[in-house]
């Protein structure tokens, strides 16, 4: 099996650059309207939405823009990379919140956008 790539709902266009490009990394692959009737069949949801895809290394975010609230679960993506305190710095200057639960073995780090989306962080 192969991941092929992670879906994530942002209410902000501009979150792209600023949190996924500036403080994640990530490079725009394209961008695309999934049409009103697709959107509907498959998630319903009746409305044209504007997608993004990102890719930094194997890692491919697909991003859609949406309205509404999104009430938290527990859901987020995990993922090693080198530098993790470079991320973390960037994520602070950024304005993201960034969690940080010290432990003996080794930080648990999670870093929120600006719409909830958490991301836990681990040092490769």
């Amino acid at each position: 099996m192969k991941l092929e790539h992670i879906a994530l709902s942002v209410s902000d266009h501009k979150e792209i650059e600023k949190f996924y490009t500036n403080v994640l990394g990530m490079g725009q692959i394209k961008n695309f309207v999934l049409r009103k009737g697709l959107a509907a069949n498959i998630f319903e949801i009746d409305e044209e939405v504007s997608v993004f895809l990102l890719q930094k290394d194997k890692v491919v975010f697909e991003i859609f823009i949406t309205t509404g609230y999104r009430k938290q679960a527990f859901d987020h993506v995990c993922f090693s990379i080198k530098n993790r305190e470079g991320l973390i710095n960037k994520a602070l200057l950024g304005g993201y919140k960034v969690i940080r639960i010290e432990r003996e073995i080794f930080d648990l780090i999670f870093v929120k956008d600006k719409d909830g989306n958490i991301f836990e962080i681990k040092e490769m």
